[in-house]
């Protein structure tokens, strides 16, 4: 229920920022908006002592925090109404209707004021009726704000306990066994499936992890593909998921796998697993019929490909093969249990030496305790340790004990108790958390099962939700500290960190993700949706029937469903809807986006994912600017045909993401005040962008600035955006004019920076602004340039460079070698056009990373002694001039994983095991070698011409697959796509293409060399 006291709060700073930034607004209503701000900060006072009284189950409390979460939310959307259609109608209106307006002021003022009123009478019944039932009121409790976290937030500790394969204890023995199993050589096909089978929680997929990345097996195979299957497996997407990552298709290849009838994609996985070694890791398989929908796709006995699987339930592993062998992970012993604990603890918690000896055997015996309760179960002790690392005296750990006794007794009485009591561990680390981190926990519930989930993706939402408070600090970084604090506490497991070290995605598990999901429905938080495969999960399992208003709804539409399904769905919501997200849908947004502007006016967050689709173009309706609360409106997968002029209305919008073919911006967008990341995506050069972003009344708040172009804008009207930390722009038009002189100011604050420039062999001199970018950490430059920076002429904090289509003569390596901070590189295509590379001695000694990819010319790379001495990741890619990897790798021993990638087949036969070049990569703990046997343009042709036999579509689809792959790199290109996809599906000529476009788009990615069309 500390949800409520996070609404409060959030409420109560929201009423205040209005009564001091909207106060002329407020005329009439002021005092009323004070005295209800007034009462909720006693009302606040309440809250955590009926928190407790509602953990004890006292449903007659519970029922009233409910109530007292809804009216907050009336209360402050009763008032911001108010306050935005009074600013409405006070802009640009003339004497006579100024009166007439006036008027109508007036009975807004009763009907609002008689409003506030209402809730406030509602506050002071509920407060009595909390005092009658017996809850307690805090005064210094009610003195907190939702500040709180912000004031005494610590330090982040240097060392985080999310990187649970650093701490795998007790499966060193079972990854020997599953290893032998997989490499066996005397008789391979003895076991054709190898199945983990255990609980929840067990560390199936943590042990498959280990055997499947274990080098001893990533050499045994030719192939290798893993598949998340979860509880509603979609065979479809498990299937061709594994064919990509068998054939590494380009994107032609991938849309002719997806055009592909479901039995012709299983036949071709069956054929390709016979005529390779192939391991396909089948993660987290709930029942027999999920395999039965997959079986057709795997060959029976006669190849050496393997099959390694987890699942909870032995009778699928079972089912699966009865001649397989079946390894159940045994639960931890209590010496095991105990250092498990005591990596992760340590690994998060206070420094032992600063409590004294007595308190830490006291806290020793304790623990011991508490983990006889988590029953051997890793993730169990995992958030315990994450629990207890917040609790700092014995007296709150004794506290501790006495809880998970409690709650793991009652779980004893029931069947599965082991389970039962993960559950009880999982709920009392939600209890735990302070009221300001529950809705940021229990916004992972709109995340599907597996999703990767990204950081500022979600720091963005929780922004436009008002869940982040902003005292002293920017947003972005709160949000970041609330989510890093998940981690901490072990809820949450970071899946990718950023060259600079932060967290960029994470994951969460199953068991905890299951936890999250009952705690958003129970607390009518979020309903989450998912209307995939509804054929095999019974259609009540995923409708939504709300007790109360439901104020967020995320839907996983199913393709096959009609628009008049969805507005069926969400019929019964309730219009106070805060939140909708739409994903992998293909229905027509402009009726269904009109059935929720008109009905869900308080919305906040708007964001439709659908499957991407490069021939649709959407018209919005014009009822989206009824939509005045939006902070945050995304739509990435469509064009839409303008930005239409609505969405001056959005006063508050705080984040945009839009794809247009339209070339103006409105000048009612310079009304938006909140604007804080736009990323604008447009086919042609945007007329108005220099006049928006010198008037915008947003200006002092931008930080994101992507997609835009150099044309009609001038780099003086960039440096009035005091805040701007992101910028990528596509150089379009005279580069010179745009620097327009810019020696004399600066970026103070700008983070990363990426320039492009494709067409006309055009050459920009980049130094001058490179020279007005300080501070930059972050730089891509994909151009022809004129000259590359000297070292000194590049930001001293650099540390993370690509390079694209650069076409230098001189080795770059001499100058970027001397960067002091660098330590992510990538050399990608055409960006060095020489024979000879050359990292001399001390060279790079920051350097983590290294990528050369495209460099047709290169024939030979030398690394001297001690250059590269921190490289731990290398890829080589497309470097087909390249003979041999250099000999000072051999002394690089930080190097651990190394990437070969479209590379002749001598190149990777000389790095093989039993290869002249082997005893240079022999310490690299993990080489993976992709597509390494023909050119990829050679792969791509065979591939092609066993399904197409016009010659002249053959050699435009090749054309299309290269311009695919440029469009991974460069999102400006991806509108371009439409026009391709429309003339592959109409009957082809040479005619129909624009030579032009398709010579650029080719020489982007590869040379055509003999594939050229003349």
């Amino acid at each position: 229920m500390a949800v409520e006291e996070a609404v409060v709060s959030f409420v109560i700073e929201r009423l205040g920022d209005l009564l001091i930034n909207e106060a002329k607004f407020l005329y009439g209503v002021k005092g009323q908006v004070e005295n209800a701000k007034i009462k909720l900060q006693c009302m606040r006072a309440f809250l955590k002592d009926a928190d407790a009284c509602v953990r004890n189950g006292d449903e007659r409390v519970r029922l009233l925090v409910v109530q007292i979460r809804e009216n907050s939310y009336a209360l402050e959307d009763v008032i911001a109404t108010y306050v935005f259609r009074v600013a409405s109608n006070n802009e640009g209106v003339g004497a006579i209707r100024r009166v007439l307006k006036w008027s109508a002021r007036i009975i807004d003022v009763y009907k609002v004021g008689s409003k506030i009123k209402e809730i406030s009478s509602n506050i002071d019944t509920w407060t009595s009726e909390l005092e009658k039932y017996g809850v307690q009121r805090s005064m210094d409790k009610a003195a907190e704000t939702s500040s709180s976290y912000v004031q005494e937030r610590k330090q982040l500790r240097q060392a985080y306990s999310y990187v649970e394969d650093n701490h795998v204890v007790g499966f060193d023995k079972d990854i020997k066994d599953l290893v032998a199993l997989l490499t066996e050589q005397k008789d391979p096909r003895k076991h054709k499936v190898i199945s983990v089978c255990g609980m929840g929680g067990l560390g199936k997929t943590t042990l498959a992890r280990k055997v499947y990345q274990h080098p001893q097996v990533r050499t045994h195979f030719d192939c290798y593909a893993w598949a998340s299957i979860s509880q509603q497996c979609n065979t479809r997407e498990v299937l061709e998921g594994i064919l990509f990552a068998f054939t590494s298709p380009t994107d032609a290849q991938r849309n002719h796998i997806k055009s592909l009838s479901d039995v012709e994609l299983g036949k071709k996985l069956h054929d390709f697993q016979k005529q390779k070694k192939c391991l396909v890791l089948l993660d987290d398989i709930w029942t027999i019929t999920t395999w039965d929908l997959l079986k057709h796709a795997f060959p029976q006995g006669d190849t050496d490909g393997k099959i390694l699987l987890t699942t909870r339930n032995k009778d699928v592993a079972l089912h699966v093969d009865r001649h397989g062998f079946i390894h159940e992970p045994h639960f931890l012993s209590d010496n095991e249990s105990w250092e498990l604990f005591q990596k992760k603890y340590f690994c998060v918690g206070m420094d032992p030496s600063n409590s004294d000896s007595d308190d830490n055997e006291r806290k020793k015996e304790l623990a011991i305790e508490m983990l006889k309760k988590c029953a051997g179960l890793p993730l169990a002790i995992i958030v315990l340790a994450g629990l207890l690392s917040k609790k700092h005296t014995v007296h709150e750990w004794e506290l501790m004990n006495r809880n998970i006794v409690r709650c793991i007794g009652q779980g004893e009485q029931q069947d599965d108790s082991k389970y039962r009591s993960v559950l009880w561990v999982l709920g009392l680390s939600y209890s735990e958390l302070p009221c300001h981190l529950k809705p940021c926990f229990l916004y992972l519930s709109r995340y599907a099962e597996d999703a990767v989930i990204r950081v500022k993706e979600l720091c963005l939402i929780l922004i436009a939700e008002g869940f982040i408070s902003l005292r002293g600090s920017c947003m972005e970084d709160v949000a970041y500290d609330c989510l890093s604090e998940l981690v901490e506490r072990s809820m949450i497991q970071v899946k990718d960190m950023s060259s600079t070290g932060r967290i960029k995605s994470f994951c969460i598990h199953d068991l905890m993700r299951d936890l999250c999901v009952s705690k958003a429905r129970d607390e009518n938080f979020l309903h989450f949706m998912d209307l995939r495969n509804k054929v095999e999960e019974p259609i009540e399992s995923v409708s939504i029937v709300p007790t109360t208003n439901v104020r967020r709804v995320v839907i996983y539409y199913d393709n096959e469903s009609a628009d008049n399904d969805f507005v069926h769905m969400v019929r019964n919501i309730d219009g106070s809807l805060r939140y909708l997200s739409v994903h992998e849908g293909r229905i027509a947004f402009e009726g269904v986006l009109r059935h929720v502007c008109n009905r869900f006016l308080m919305l906040r967050v708007l964001i439709i994912d659908d499957i991407p689709d490069f021939v649709r173009t959407t018209t919005l309706p014009k009822e989206i600017g009824n939509l005045i609360h939006l902070r945050l409106f995304r739509m990435p997968n469509s064009q839409i045909k303008m930005i239409p002029s609505y969405f001056g209305n959005w006063r508050c919008l705080q984040t945009l993401r839009v794809y247009t073919e339209y070339d103006k911006i409105p000048n009612s967008m310079c009304k938006l005040e909140q604007l804080r990341h736009l990323y604008f995506y447009s086919q042609s050069t945007v007329v108005g962008i220099g006049e928006f972003l010198r008037s915008t009344k947003s200006r002092n708040l931008l930080q994101t600035l992507v997609g835009i172009r150099t044309k009609h804008l001038v780099l003086s009207d960039l440096l009035q955006l005091k805040n701007l930390k992101k910028l990528a722009i596509r150089v379009d038009g005279n580069f010179d004019s745009f620097l327009h002189n810019p020696q004399t100011l600066t970026f103070t604050r700008l983070l990363s920076l990426r320039v492009i420039a494709y067409g006309n062999d055009m050459k920009i001199d980049i130094v001058p602004l490179i020279l007005s970018c300080p501070q930059i950490y972050k730089l891509t430059l994909d151009s022809l340039v004129v000259r590359l920076p000297q070292v000194n002429q590049f930001s001293p904090n650099l540390i993370k460079l690509r390079l694209f289509n650069l076409r230098l003569e001189d080795d770059p390596m001499p100058t970027l070698e001397k960067l002091p901070r660098l330590r992510v590189l990538v050399i990608g295509l055409y960006s060095f056009m020489g024979d000879e590379m050359v990292c001399s001695r001390g060279g790079f000694n920051r350097l983590e990373s290294l990528q050369l990819s495209g460099l047709q010319g290169l024939k030979e790379w030398k690394v001297e002694e001690s250059a590269l001495s921190r490289l731990g990741y290398l890829r080589i890619e497309e470097c087909r001039g390249l003979r041999r990897v250099p000999d000072g790798l051999r002394n690089i021993l930080t190097l651990n994983h190394m990437v070969i990638k479209w590379m002749p087949k001598k190149f990777k036969q000389r790095i093989e095991e039993g290869g002249e070049d082997f005893y240079k990569v022999n310490h690299v703990t993990s080489r993976v070698f992709i597509d390494c046997n023909e050119g990829s343009l050679d792969v791509l042709v065979d591939y092609e011409v066993d399904a197409l036999a016009d010659k002249k579509r053959l050699k435009i689809y090749v054309m299309v697959s290269m311009y695919m792959c440029c469009v991974q790199e460069n999102p400006f290109l991806r509108p371009n796509m439409r026009r391709v996809v429309q003339m592959l599906e109409t009957p082809l000529s040479f005619s129909n293409f624009p030579m032009a476009g398709i010579s650029l788009w080719c020489t982007l990615y590869v040379s055509l060399k003999s594939y050229h069309v003349k």
